[in-house]
């Protein structure tokens, strides 16, 4: 709370109850001592305590109370009224009372807190009391700078002495003071801090908000603020703010009090002024009573109906928020060619389609409750004058500009013609009521400068609807896609606003020629909070969007962005979840749910029955059950296999729906013209998508008897034998490496001899790759090249240390074709040396059309903002600032022949376009990740596009029958004796390696401890024992060597003590001889 009673609130309240005596020294010292307490401290009273007070008051000066009104400036208060209708706001006791306030609040404290909701008239109340100074003319021209703290570093804010250079350099706040500080005139000065209050910088104004009105620098230098300078500070709340703080700041605060009446007000004021020509001035009175009636009638009940019972729904919407929602829908739906110039017949039904999508747009299904459908009941049986349709609710509908009547939007959705041939799949956006809906809101929004918002789980459409609205957009439009992450700041959110545009006139900045530039801000809410929960994004994006402006933090000055307007996506359930509220009420928010199934139907029917029209007869038919066969299954799917922190990536969505449809795209009618293989080709991309992404064999058991369930329903006439025999393999080099044709691999052993003979051929070209191909290796090489030859296609490979997921994604890289890249980490490898590695490989994709697979891995993650640039890059392709402008010109003077023998535009925009769409078709990124610990869990959390934007192959432990096989493979070149030795050795590895699973499983569910075994402990298994007996196979042949050298010792010595014996005899008979003789 922000109230303050203690001494410097008491000193204030005397220095007001003395210039209250000097002014009126008859008067009696307690009615005066009252009216300084009373009017002092009523600014920064709530609503809700306001009896209290003056209930206290009446206590304590019972004699003096009802005697000594509120002095009142009559001709001010007739000056406040008199801009106030020049800044088309409406001049209410309340508004008045306020800038009165402000005035008085500035005449005794230096420095003032304005708080209150978004939406409250902060802004209004300040800047309407500067021009009343300024036009009253006894202050002189009042002068205000605006700044956001929050969307600056405190360095940035208040300068710093860079430490290598040992240079001081200013920062905004202090630049700002020491300009106004030394301007020649004593004209009033204001600085107005516009943003959320944090103890990071509000806590270094304690001395500029004291007495000494000094701010110190690290630079030591001093600034005074000045007589005549103020500074206001525009903020929600002092949640975060010390006592200390709150003590030494007038407060003025304003409560919501139904400010909406007025914003609707001025807005009726407005809409009448401008209503063209051909509307006389007795039509013009007609539809401005009638505006005021339908407000009246509809708005406060239908606000309290929100409050009561969708409160929880609509957490960050605040009642004004949702007003001038309503108010911008209206904008363009209460036009001449909607309603006529004669009255305001048509007025109602046109009102009443605005409040149900600005009041109920929002609403979602929430804990298995369908609020927006609650909401669409609630109106019909409450609100009868306007009827719609029975069928169906009240979002289904649309008012026809000829009849005047409710239409269902399901009789505008255009009907388009798909062929794969031509058109990627990623690229169209078959339209469906839904879509329809949300694009018609969005053009009107965009016409008249509105911002709109897509609020959705992940894989619901915001993304693709937005982006289908943008390509559509008329020549004059420009757009820009700017996707946050978890690292997003103030500083790199500023360059990407900063790069579209071209400088103007003066301080002008904006998009090139007469262009007006779209931002499209992609998961708004996903940028890290600070302590004070605050993205310093958001608050950026808030500055420009309320001011028109942002800073160039070198030269300390403002730059006007002309011609922009935000529409922006996020998922609520991720991130931050809500963003503040005052950037909030700036756009329209339209929850967007989960496709029905009837769209659904309609969307991905488009696809596969436009790319099966030229197949046989039977293979078309098949393909509308295949179409009911798939939604059937994606529904058990989601329901069956619900996301928990540990199955973090149990999440299905339109994505995975729009994987298997894109897998059944690559059929031919030349390969698929049976039926039955086209079944079998459904159940391949279907356990692709949702049964490589299981982490259990138990999990993947389910979902196999899933999809046998959906296959006998649909496939009745095809055997289930037949249809799910294995091996259910399909994969591009079916007819051989080389020949790309995507086809069924019949048997393991075509299989085996397709993938041996390329390993041989990329280990003659390449560093050998020691592989044993066993049967799950062989799959998995089949699907890591099935995600790679699809469009866009990236990899997420999630197992445990030696699954051999590297090794996988290399052979499979070499048998698509396609050149393999990995970084090389060094010690000193940070974030310019990966943007120099991508800068190649961007090159080579996008110019030269080479096809890459850039494997990354979790131990090559030397810094964790890497993962910014690969978010990028799988979420879109286009990687924020990762080229140098003139690096940028040389890349679209390369690419410009060939934009312009596609018969694109030759613009900047165009080539830039094109260069990215040949990165995305060549650039497949396979990420390898580790799924133990937290850190998969962390950075998929911060950054979605590792999750949201790859298909996923889950590594399951390797099987008893592929460990034998590798055993086998690396103990032939070992001589084991006979052949049941060596069965019996490479059995007993497998044997042994799975006891010790079974055993660690049980001492992490029994001691809660974890002790991790991984294919690669089994490859160091067979290592350790082919080392182990080396060793001892080299002591006993030492010891054999040297006992043989000790028996050819004795043996020698033998001889020789043999031979000394002979000669001994022979001398001892030459020795008796002599003696005889």
């Amino acid at each position: 709370m922000h109230y303050d009673w203690g001494l410097r609130a008491i000193k204030s309240v005397l220095v007001v109850a003395g210039t209250f005596l000097r002014a009126e020294p008859d008067q009696p010292e307690a009615g005066l001592l009252m009216r300084a307490l009373r009017d002092f401290n009523l600014p920064k009273i709530v609503e809700d305590d306001m009896v209290v007070f003056m209930g206290l008051l009446k206590d304590l000066f019972a004699d003096v109370f009802d005697a000594m009104p509120r002095k009142r400036n009559y001709e001010f208060e007739e000056l406040i009224k008199t801009v106030a209708v020049e800044q088309k706001l409406q001049p209410s006791d309340y508004f008045v009372q306020n800038v009165v306030d402000t005035q008085d609040l500035l005449d005794i404290r230096h420095c003032i807190f304005i708080i209150g909701t978004s939406g409250n008239n902060k802004s209004s109340t300040w800047s309407t009391l500067a021009k009343v100074w300024t036009r009253g003319g006894e202050r002189g021209k009042t002068i205000y700078r605006d700044i956001n703290p929050k969307s600056i570093t405190p360095n940035e804010l208040y300068g710093f002495i860079n430490l290598a250079t040992r240079e001081w350099k200013d920062g905004l706040l202090s630049y700002t003071m020491r300009d106004l500080a030394t301007m020649p005139d004593t004209n009033p000065k204001w600085i107005i801090l516009d943003g959320d209050l944090d103890a990071n910088w509000i806590e270094n104004m304690n001395s500029v908000m004291d007495d000494n009105r000094l701010l110190t620098l690290a630079s030591n230098e001093r600034i005074r603020l000045l007589g005549h300078m103020r500074m206001i500070f525009e903020i929600r709340d002092l949640a975060f703010a010390s006592p200390a703080t709150v003590t030494r700041a007038g407060i003025l605060f304003i409560s919501e009090a139904q400010q909406w009446k007025n914003y609707v007000q001025s807005w009726i004021d407005h809409y009448t002024e401008e209503e063209p020509f051909q509307v006389k001035a007795e039509a013009k009175a007609a539809r401005k009573a009638k505006l005021e009636e339908l407000f009246a009638k509809y708005c406060e009940a239908v606000l309290l109906e929100l409050r009561m019972n969708y409160k929880h729904m609509l957490p960050n919407l605040l009642d004004f928020g949702l007003v001038q929602a309503l108010c911008n829908l209206l904008d363009d739906l209460l036009v001449v060619e909607n309603v006529g110039v004669a009255g305001a017949e048509h007025f109602e039904i046109y009102f009443v389609l605005a409040c149900v999508w600005a009041f109920g747009g929002a609403m979602s299904i929430t804990s298995g409750v369908d609020y927006r459908k609650k909401f669409s009941q609630y109106w019909k049986d409450t609100w009868k004058t306007v009827k719609f349709p029975h069928r169906g609710e009240v979002f289904d509908c649309f008012v026809d500009q000829t009849k005047h009547e409710f239409t269902p939007w399901t009789e505008i959705v255009p009907e388009i013609a798909f062929d794969s041939a031509t058109t990627p799949m990623g690229q169209v956006t078959v339209p469906t009521s839904e879509t329809v809906a949300i694009s018609y809101w969005l053009d009107n929004l965009i016409k008249n400068k509105h911002g709109a918002m897509l609020v959705g789980g992940a894989g619901c459409g915001k993304t693709a609807i937005i982006n289908g609205k943008l390509r559509l957009l008329p020549e004059e439009y420009s757009a820009e896609l700017v996707n946050i992450n978890y690292y997003t700041n103030a500083n790199m959110f500023q360059k990407i606003l900063e790069a579209p545009l071209e400088k103007k006139a003066g301080k002008n900045y904006g998009p090139p020629g007469n262009k007006k530039l779209i931002y499209f801000v992609d998961d708004l809410n996903m940028a890290a909070l600070d302590a004070y929960n605050t993205a310093s994004n958001i608050s950026l994006m808030r500055q420009h969007v309320d001011y028109g402006h942002i800073y160039d933090l070198n030269k300390l000055q403002q730059k006007v962005l002309l011609n922009t307007q935000y529409l922006a996506a996020m998922n609520p359930t991720a991130g931050s979840f809500i963003v503040n509220p005052r950037l909030q009420r700036r756009f329209n928010t339209f929850a967007i749910n989960f496709p029905s199934g009837e769209c659904l139907n309609s969307i991905y029917s488009t696809f596969l029955l436009g790319h099966l029209s030229k197949f046989n007869e039977e293979v078309k038919e098949l393909g509308k059950r295949i179409v009911q066969a798939g939604l059937m299954l994606h529904k058990r799917v989601s329901a069956t296999f619900r996301k928990t922190a540990s199955n973090f990536h149990y999440e299905f969505n339109i994505r995975h729906m729009a994987g298997v449809f894109q897998g059944l795209l690559n059929a031919n009618p030349a390969q698929f013209g049976d039926p039955l293989k086209m079944g079998q080709l459904w159940l391949h991309e279907s356990e692709r998508i949702y049964g490589d992404r299981l982490v259990s064999k138990e999990d993947l058991k389910k979902y196999k008897e899933l999809a046998a369930e959906q296959a006998k329903k649909f496939f009745k006439e095809m055997s289930p034998t037949t249809l799910m025999a294995e091996p259910l393999i399909f994969c591009h080099f079916a007819g051989g490496v080389g020949e790309k044709c995507y086809d069924r691999c019949p048997t393991f052993n075509d299989l085996s001899g397709l993938l041996n003979g390329a390993l041989d051929e990329y280990n003659e070209q390449n560093a050998v790759m020691n592989l044993v191909l066993f049967e799950d290796a062989m799959r998995h090489v089949a699907r890591i090249s099935r995600i790679i030859e699809s469009p866009g296609g990236h990899a997420l490979l999630v197992g445990v240390g030696g699954s051999g997921k590297q090794s996988l994604a290399r052979l499979a890289t070499f048998v698509s074709g396609y050149s393999a890249f990995q970084v090389v980490i060094t010690a000193r490898y940070g974030v310019n040396d990966l943007k120099a590695d991508l800068q190649v490989m961007y090159r080579k994709a996008g110019l030269k059309g080479e096809g890459i697979s850039f494997i990354f891995t979790d131990q090559q993650i030397a810094d964790e903002r890497f993962l910014v640039f690969m978010n990028d890059l799988l979420s879109s392709g286009n990687i924020p600032g990762l080229f140098p402008a003139e690096d940028m010109d040389d890349i679209i003077n390369g690419v410009r022949p060939a934009v312009k023998r596609a018969g694109l535009p030759d613009t900047r925009s165009s080539c830039w376009d094109y260069f990215i769409q040949q990165v995305v078709q060549n650039l497949h990124v396979i990420l390898c990740f580790s799924p133990i610990g937290d850190p998969i869990k962390v950075r998929t959390r911060r950054f979605p596009a590792l999750v949201n934007c790859v298909v996923i192959d889950w590594f399951q432990p390797w099987p008893e029958e592929a460990l034998v096989s590798v055993s086998n493979r690396f103990l032939s070149d070992v001589d084991l004796g006979d052949d049941d030795v060596r069965l019996a050795v490479s059995n007993f590895m497998p044997y042994s390696f799975l006891a010790v699973n079974e055993k660690s499983e049980e001492y992490a569910r029994v001691e809660r401890r974890y002790n991790y075994t991984t294919p690669k402990s089994f490859l160091e298994l067979i290592a350790l024992f082919k080392s182990m007996l080396a060793d001892r196979r080299k002591q006993t042949e030492t010891a054999i060597t040297r006992l043989s050298n000790g028996v050819l010792k004795l043996e020698s010595t033998a001889k020789s003590v043999g031979q000394l014996e002979e000669d001994l005899k022979v001398k001892s008979v030459e020795v008796e001889e002599k003696k005889a003789a």
